[in-house]
C-alpha cells in the first residue's frame, strides 16, 4: 500500500512569551517569577496512513490533537522529526484560518483556490459547485466578516472538498451546519474517500471518527498511547474517560448532606475574552491558549465563533480596564 502521510518522530515545544522589547524591570520580575514552563505540545509521535485510508485523532483538550494537523499541514514546523505527505492537501483546520474578513465569499474561493495551487480556470470550474454546496449564492458577494459562524464554516468546508485534495485534514468541522449540512458533509467525505483521497480527521464526537475512520490514534499529553481499529480504540478511550470522571467526582468538596459542592468557573471580562480571541485569530494553537488559559477548547471556539459572527466592526471591544473602543 501507497503511503500518503508519514510522521516520524515529530516533537512541538511551545515556549513563553518573551517581550519584544524588554525593560530591566520586566527582565527581573521574570527573573522572580518563573513559574511558566515550556508546554510539549507533541512528544515523538510516529505514524503512517495508507492511501485513501480515514485516519482518526482523539484525546482530551489539550492533547496536542491539532497542533499535530497543523505540523501535517505545514503551517507549524515541528521542534525535531519529520514529516511527508504525498500529493495536493487540502485542510480546514480553524475557523477563519486563511481567510480575508475584508473580501467578499467570491474572492476568498479564488484566494484559496490559488493557495492551494489551482489555476484560475480550474477554480471557475468548481467555483458553482462551491457555493452551491455551502448554500451561499445570495450572500457570496458579501464580505465573510457579515457571515454567520455557520455560513462561515460551510463556506470552508465547500473549499475544502472540493479542491479534490490527495490528502484532507479536518478539525471538528463535520459538526458544523444544521442536519442536513452535516450529512452532506459526511456524504461528501466518503466520495473523497471513493476516490482513493486520504482523510485524517480529528474530533470529540466519537461515533463520527467510528462511522468514518478505519484507524484512530489515541493522543495523550502529546504522545501516541493507542493507535489501532477504529472501535477498539474509541472503546478504551471512553473507558478512561468514564474512570477519570469518576475520580473527579470522588475528589471533589462535599456539602453538608454529602453532595458535591457546585464551584462557580471565573468570570471573565470582555477585554480578556477579546485578548484570547485576538491571539487565535492571530494563529496561535488552541491547545497552546487553552493551556495557558486553562479555558477549554470548547469555549475558545464559542468566544471566537461569537468574535466573528459580529464582525470586528459589530463588536465593542473593551481593550483595557476603563477604556472602550469600537
Amino acid at each position: 500500500m501507497t503511503v500518503a502521510v508519514k510522521v516520524d518522530n515529530v516533537s512541538v515545544v511551545y515556549r513563553p512569551y518573551v517581550d519584544r522589547q524588554p525593560t530591566l524591570k520586566k527582565t527581573l520580575l521574570r527573573l522572580r517569577h518563573r513559574e511558566i514552563s515550556p508546554v510539549v505540545a507533541l512528544d515523538q509521535v510516529s505514524f503512517e496512513v495508507t492511501q485513501g485510508e480515514a485516519f482518526g485523532i482523539i484525546g482530551r483538550n489539550g492533547a496536542g490533537k491539532s497542533t499535530l494537523l497543523r505540523v501535517l499541514a505545514g503551517t507549524l514546523s515541528p521542534d525535531s522529526g519529520s514529516v511527508d505527505v504525498a500529493g495536493r492537501v487540502s485542510t480546514l483546520l480553524q475557523l477563519g484560518v486563511g481567510f480575508n474578513p475584508e473580501l467578499s465569499g467570491r474572492q476568498n474561493i479564488y484566494l484559496g483556490g490559488l493557495a492551494a495551487g489551482l489555476t484560475r480556470p480550474e477554480v471557475d470550474d468548481v467555483f458553482d459547485d462551491i457555493v452551491d454546496y455551502a448554500e451561499l449564492r445570495t450572500a457570496i458577494e458579501r464580505p465573510i466578516k457579515t457571515y454567520s459562524s455557520g455560513m462561515f464554516s460551510r463556506l470552508g468546508f465547500s473549499i475544502a472538498v472540493h479542491l479534490d485534495p490527495d490528502v484532507l485534514l479536518l478539525d471538528e468541522v463535520l459538526s458544523v451546519g444544521d442536519q442536513g449540512f452535516r450529512e452532506k458533509s459526511r456524504k461528501a467525505t466518503l466520495g473523497l474517500l471513493g476516490r482513493a483521497g486520504t482523510l485524517v480527521l480529528v474530533s470529540h464526537n466519537l461515533n463520527t471518527v467510528e462511522e468514518l475512520c478505519t484507524r484512530v490514534a489515541w493522543l495523550d499529553r502529546g504522545r501516541i498511547k493507542e493507535i489501532g481499529p477504529a472501535s477498539e480504540v474509541v472503546q478504551a478511550y471512553q473507558i478512561t474517560q468514564k474512570e477519570a470522571a469518576a475520580e473527579a467526582a470522588d475528589a471533589r468538596p462535599r456539602d453538608k448532606s454529602g453532595a458535591a459542592a457546585r464551584r462557580k468557573p471565573p468570570k471573565w471580562p470582555v477585554y480578556k475574552k477579546t485578548d484570547v480571541v485576538l491571539r487565535l485569530l492571530a494563529g496561535e494553537s488552541l491547545a497552546q491558549v487553552s493551556q495557558e488559559t486553562r479555558v477549554s477548547e470548547e469555549k475558545l471556539e464559542a468566544w471566537r465563533d461569537s468574535f466573528v459572527a459580529a464582525g470586528r466592526h459589530g463588536l465593542r471591544v473593551r481593550s483595557s480596564p476603563g477604556r472602550q473602543t469600537r
